[in-house]
């Protein structure tokens, strides 16, 4: 070795010894000492024996990071500082250790105050600022994040790691916040490392979910191998992305380009793909999905299997939908409350509430716990069906189990109450919630306001809308709407209007249905002017008429029988591209017949056939009507036979149009010559002979109307009316008896004449029944009278047996 290097060879330093680690005894001692402090006056010396001077940052920063409660850890910084006051180091470790403990436990409040206390020496380190970023994030509060990132990089000329900012980046994209996050992902890839698979792949699905998968895809593709590796995640991302935008043949596609870049698709694949087909109703790629994946091995999760569950429920029915829990259960795939409460629901909507408490029962079997989603599709099935006391029982089982009923659960039984008509038990329920401290929401008011507008009680309507004003529940047009109509339906106009105008001062614009409520109103006070001009504000306030509007418009002005402004406003109608329906038509029939002209009324009803439009009972009851009062029998008779003919059943009205004009056109019907054609109407034809026999005039109008409903097997209507009978006053005859004979025997079931038949006639009443059954049988088919003939000869033997031995008793 040279002499020359040997003066310049110095000693080394004597090696400082690093502070000895802290040990979870010592951590625990630290943790005893600080929380004694209230209560032992010497707990800064123990803390200084405990952590012996020189103190350094690295060995508080380790104290501090071994205490799990951040109040400790204060209070061992606040004892450094006091403690080391003249000669205290900055801590910039210990400060950062601090600062990660308190956004841990998100003590925000603490972590700012934290970091104003640091003095500009001791910089919080890149890594404590990343933490509390993200812990900003995850609790939603994106400004605090993004300003803690910023600061990160202002100091150590970086952002934190992609691990932190990625947190902040989700809850930017799950925002919609898509400016800045591109820019925060753009900072991201500026720094060195910055952005890792995970912040692509968050930005890829932001794209996705605005539709703008193409995007996506190029932003893989630029990403390729810089720092980013595609995987099967990405592929999932893209396809999900596809069947949100409803191009779920691309999604297919792409799912076919897996296998080509070498990525096989996993359980998740196919869920996204299953859960969009389901929405759409496409069982039978469904199928074929599930058929793929049996060929790769892959067992379908449970949630693919409830995804289908729900589909076949939504798009064929519940009872279908059940072959998929035998699937499950074959496949040892066990269902959870999610499968149980779809299939609970489906039933549930289809009326079969009995097929759903059985489901209910098996999922408590199977240690499942029942929800709110379980018992609340139940407790409003049977409320709809009248069954409250059921309802309550379910209502008390689920609280028992727990649940407190919320606001769905309520809604529920309040709607059922009120579907079922029994609004008052709902207002009771209403006030159960209030003691509770549950308050009814908008659609609770609205259900319960609307029931009793339905039933009339207007004064408990107004006072729930007092209710909702003290409580700042926002009145909407729903409501509104209903109180209108409420009123109106009570024949308070005066209230209706002052609903309608508040309605306006409120600033909630009526829409069509508010109007139309309105114009309803005017149309039935027949307050013609009002309406048309409530209609002209109407479209002023852009909203268009429906055809709704105009018929009610039409009906008001045929009502008053105004036919020429009810024709105007059809044109309008018409050239405003809105079609008649078949209200338009029984509002201009009935009008034209209103003014005695039932040939037009006719011509209507056989261009509304021609439209495609099938005329109902009300337009055959208004023709039958008034070609009576017109003394056009035939015509009417035509008109009744027809509509047995086109099973459309008369109603009450019908019936008594039908009784009256037969009766008081008796004399045209008795003394008319009518044509062949008229001779095959059985109801003229039957009434005619009756009458010829010397018969009650009105009591045979009822059996020849009981006779055409039976030959039409209408055969309940025709009991019905012979119920009815003696509420207008007349008892039924043989006839009526005779006429019902022939309905059982056309619907087959002649057994059952014993139901109406009385046990015994007398012999003058046997007779006129056997004098009748051939007027009858020429109006139905040969086997139906050869039953009849049947039935009645065994009836006269049944008699003649009973009468043969009062005749020996006699002689």
């Amino acid at each position: 070795m040279s002499t020359r290097l040997l003066p310049r060879i110095t000693p080394l330093l004597p090696r400082r010894r690093p502070n000895p680690p802290v040990t979870p005894a010592l951590a625990a001692a630290l943790a005893r000492v600080l929380a004694a402090r209230a209560t032992d006056p010497t707990w800064p010396r123990s803390l200084a024996a405990l952590l012996p001077p020189p103190l350094s940052d690295a060995r508080l920063a380790a104290a501090v990071s071994s205490l799990a409660d951040p109040d400790l850890a204060l209070a061992l910084i606040s004892w450094s500082k006091s403690h080391y006051h003249h000669d205290a180091p900055t801590t910039p470790l210990a400060h950062s250790a601090l600062l990660r403990l308190l956004a841990r436990a998100r003590r925000f409040d603490a972590a700012e105050a934290t970091l104003q206390s640091m003095s500009p020496a001791a910089t919080p380190t890149r890594a404590c600022l990343g933490e509390l970023s993200a812990a900003y994030a995850d609790a939603g509060m994106d400004r605090k994040a993004a300003e803690t990132c910023a600061r990160a990089r202002d100091l150590h000329g970086a952002l934190p790691v992609a691990r932190h900012c990625n947190r902040l980046l989700r809850l930017l994209v799950e925002r919609r916040r898509w400016k800045d996050a591109r820019n925060l992902y753009d900072e991201m890839l500026a720094d060195e490392g910055g952005a890792d698979n995970y912040s692509t792949c968050v930005m890829v699905r932001g794209m996705c979910l605005e539709g703008r998968v193409e995007e996506g895809i190029k932003l893989i593709e630029v990403r390729w191998g810089a720092g980013c590796i595609p995987h099967v995640v990405f592929y999932n991302v893209l396809i999900d992305g596809y069947c949100r935008r409803g191009d779920i043949g691309r999604a297919l596609l792409l799912l076919g380009d897996m296998e080509t870049k070498g990525f096989l698709p996993t359980v998740v694949t196919y869920s996204v793909l299953i859960n969009w087909l389901g929405r759409k109703g496409d069982l039978e790629k469904i199928g074929s999905l599930l058929g793929e994946m049996r060929v790769r091995g892959l067992c379908p999760s449970v949630q693919i299997y409830n995804t289908v569950a729900d589909a076949l429920c939504k798009w064929q029915s519940a009872s279908q939908a059940m072959s998929v829990l035998k699937q499950m259960f074959a496949s040892g795939c066990d269902p959870d409350v999610v499968t149980f409460n779809t299939l609970i629901s489906a039933f549930c909507r289809e009326g079969n509430v009995r097929q759903a408490v059985k489901l209910l029962r098996e999922a408590i079997r199977m240690d499942l716990e029942p929800n709110q989603f379980s018992y609340t599709p139940l407790i409003h099935g049977y409320c709809i069906r009248g069954e409250v006391m059921v309802a309550s029982d379910l209502l008390v089982e689920m609280m028992g189990r727990g649940h407190t009923p919320d606001l769905v659960t309520f809604g529920a039984l309040i709607h059922g109450l009120v579907v079922s008509g029994q609004v008052s038990e709902a207002l009771i329920v209403r006030e159960k919630m209030a003691e509770r401290q549950v308050m009814p929401d908008a659609n609770i008011y609205n259900v319960l306001i609307s029931g009793l507008c339905k039933k009339r009680m207007l004064p408990a309507a107004k006072n729930l809308v007092v209710e909702m004003l003290e409580q700042n529940v926002q009145l909407d047009k729903f409501l509104y709407t209903t109180l209108i109509d409420g009123f109106i339906r009570s024949e308070n106009l005066s209230d209706a209007r002052k609903i309608f105008e508040f309605m306006e001062e409120k600033g909630v614009c009526p829409d069509v249905v508010g109007y139309n409520a309105m114009i309803k109103g005017y149309c039935k006070f027949g307050m013609m002017n009002e309406a048309v001009l409530c209609m002209s504000n109407m479209r002023k306030a852009g909203c268009i008429p429906d055809e709704f509007t105009y018929t009610t418009l039409i009906d008001g002005y045929a009502k008053q029988g105004n036919i020429s402004a009810a024709l105007r406003f059809t044109c309008d109608m018409m050239k405003r591209r809105c079609n008649p329906n078949v209200v338009t038509y029984s509002s201009l029939i009935c009008g034209y017949c209103k003014i005695g002209d039932t040939d037009t009324a006719e011509d209507l009803f056989a261009n509304m056939q021609s439209e495609g439009l099938f005329p109902n009972v009300v337009h055959y009851t208004i023709l039958i009507g008034s070609l009576f009062r017109k003394d056009k029998v035939f015509q009417a008779a035509e008109y009744f036979e027809h509509m047995l003919l086109n099973h459309c059943s008369p109603n009450d009205v019908t019936l008594h149009y039908l009784v009256n004009g037969l009766t008081n056109c008796m004399p045209s019907i008795m003394n008319s010559k009518y044509s062949e054609a008229h001779k095959k109407n059985a109801l003229l034809d039957v009434f005619k002979g009756l009458i010829s026999d010397g018969l009650d005039p009105r009591i045979s109008a009822y059996n020849a109307i009981i006779f055409s409903l039976c030959r039409h097997n209408m055969l309940e209507k025709a009991l019905d009316l012979k119920e009815k009978m003696p509420n207008k006053g007349y008892s039924p005859d043989p006839v009526t008896f005779l006429s019902l004979l022939y309905g059982f025997c056309s619907v087959r079931k002649p057994r059952d004449w014993r139901s109406v038949l009385p046990n015994e006639f007398q012999q003058v009443e046997l007779e006129i029944i056997c004098r009748h059954e051939t007027l009858f049988d020429q109006h139905v088919d040969k086997s139906v009278s050869c039953e009849v003939s049947r039935v009645l000869q065994l009836y006269v033997e049944e008699f003649q047996s009973i009468q043969q031995p009062e005749v020996f008793a006699g002689s």
